[in-house]
């Protein structure tokens, strides 16, 4: 079983040589990125409330402790639903010289080292620089963070046995209906996104105009207030780490964590027999396919199905297709805070501007997701070679399905821009003239790049290769910073700044465009043609 241990480990954290080398670099420069703007939310959020409510760095503390807790126990759920109710290894290891018993042990050891690993790399930095920021660093206080760190994974690991189990049953039942699924995600991100609005809006107003909106300091007062009691596992671990109450923090914390997992691993080991032994029968996995030709001339079928693609890949039916749907709501509530901040620091008249920089990043999230176009199909790759249709044809009507759905965002974006009076009827003409154009150029970009980089190795569910959303990602950002800047800049500068920042921007794309266009209709062919499957 410690064999078992080890080789599961290193195939999630252990580095592999046969690895994209760029993909791997890409993807520790993006999450030291996201991990800086985090650890800078931190540090902003601890000083403004240190400065303007009366408040102990130990109640404070308990805020982000309870936010990484409650993290943590979802990230535990769904690696107790993975590994231990739906193994995508488990036609494999049931043929393990392995008991089912030492199978269930090894799973739930193997998702404790991962649940204490994410407990490090989460609790440590944020309390370190929320100790620095509360001026409250001391090598005590270093002292409790790392008992804070060991103590943490307990009681999400124990809450995770118990949660899993109902989520699994329901994630049975939303099995075949992935449209609901696919809402759920959209409510979902779009409440994550409301709520970091509402703290960047609230920091901003802090560190541009010095004063708080009406009752939002009452309203932290209160949340504050409200975490820090008995009820919270947060309470005790924050005694814990500021050596306070220690007793009381580090049994109840211990105690608690040890009841809960004891109890789940009894129940859970009688649920996951019974989920095994029916996925083994293959009763629970089978469902009705409808077979037989569909009379559909080669352009509609292949178009038709790439969107079946969508919704049955999750990396492309819930952060692709979810996004887009719920872009005109993060544009909405993104404008309304780069036009506070902008105004603040530039002055009025930058509607306009902003609307750009806030679309123009939303449409370079939809279409980053045209540089894994051939990566997706994997294996399948060659199908596509034996189809009697021209290679640019089948990528052309794949671009399309993803300037489809780019328009329709972009579209319901203008109008809410529009009816919201952010925008003029001639700005929103503009924009969506721009916003059409540079879509296509990313598109057509986004395929020329994944001719020139395909991977096709096999992937788990289809799931989409990263490094070319990446990149994409970085040359959307590019082009957006670069129109929105001319967008801004120029009303300011010249006396018809406003003209020539709608010419600018609608020649910008235009450029860019034809040469992706260009590119893709001279080399497409040839490309695809020594691609080898």
């Amino acid at each position: 079983m410690g064999e078992f241990i080890r080789l599961q480990l290193k195939l999630k954290w252990g580095f592999n040589r046969n690895n994209n080398k760029a993909s791997a670099i890409m993807t520790a420069v993006a999450t030291l990125l996201a991990v800086a703007i985090a650890l800078a939310l931190v540090w902003a959020l601890s000083y403004v409330l240190k400065t303007n409510v009366l408040v102990t760095a130990k109640r404070l503390s308990v805020l982000y402790i309870t936010i990484i807790m409650l993290g943590l126990t979802v990230s535990a759920t769904g690696m107790q639903m993975k590994r231990l109710y739906r193994p995508s290894d488990l036609l494999i290891t049931a043929r393990f010289p392995l008991s089912p018993f030492k199978l269930f042990v090894g799973y739930l050891v193997i998702n404790y080292i991962d649940l204490c690993i994410y407990s490090a790399v989460l609790l440590l930095p944020v309390m370190i620089v929320f100790g620095i920021a509360m001026q409250c660093f001391t090598f005590v206080y270093f002292l409790g963070v790392l008992l804070g760190v060991i103590l943490m994974p307990m009681i999400p690991f124990g809450l995770s046995i118990f949660l899993a189990i109902p989520m699994v049953y329901v994630n049975s039942l939303l099995e075949k209906h992935g449209i609901v699924r696919l809402i759920l995600f959209i409510l979902f991100l779009v409440g994550a996104f409301v709520l970091y609005y509402y703290l960047l809006t609230i920091l901003a107003q802090f560190f541009i105009h010095r004063n708080w909106e009406e009752g939002t300091l009452e309203i932290w007062s209160k949340l504050l207030e409200a975490l820090d009691g008995y009820y919270n596992p947060a309470y005790y671990l924050a005694n814990v780490i500021f050596f306070e109450r220690f007793g009381l923090g580090f049994g109840v914390t211990f105690g608690a964590g040890a009841v809960l997992s004891a109890g789940g691993i009894a129940l859970a080991r009688v649920v996951c027999n019974k989920f095994r032994a029916d996925a083994l029968d293959g009763g629970s996995s089978l469902s009705a396919r409808r077979t037989g030709l569909d009379e559909y001339g080669d352009a509609r079928a292949i178009f038709r199905y790439q969107f079946k693609e969508i919704l049955r890949t999750k990396t492309y039916s819930y952060f692709y297709l979810g996004v887009a749907i719920s872009t005109p709501v993060m544009v909405f509530f993104c404008n309304r805070l780069v036009t506070m901040v902008g105004e603040a620091q530039i002055g009025t008249g930058i509607n306009f501007g902003a609307s750009m920089i806030v679309v123009a990043v939303f449409m370079a999230m939809i279409c980053s997701f045209t540089g894994t176009v051939l990566s997706v199909e994997g294996k399948n790759f060659y199908i596509t070679k034996l189809v009697p249709v021209r290679y640019r044809k089948q990528l052309l009507i794949k671009g399309l399905l993803n300037i489809a759905v780019s328009a329709v965002a972009l579209a319901i974006s203008a109008i809410v821009l529009g009816a919201l009076q952010f925008l003029t009827a001639v700005e929103m003409v503009v924009l969506v003239v721009t916003q059409l154009i540079l879509a296509v150029g990313l598109v057509f970009n986004g395929i020329n790049l994944n001719l020139a980089n395909p991977n096709l190795k096999p992937k788990a569910n289809g799931e989409a290769e990263e490094i070319n959303i990446t990149y994409m990602l970085l040359i959307g950002l590019a082009l957006a910073a670069l129109i929105g800047a001319g967008s801004v800049i120029f009303p300011k500068i010249l006396e018809n700044g406003a003209l020539a920042a709608y010419l600018t921007s609608v020649f910008v794309a235009l450029a860019y465009t034809a040469v992706n266009t260009l590119v893709f209709w001279f080399t497409a062919d040839k490309k695809y043609r020594k691609i080898e499957a």
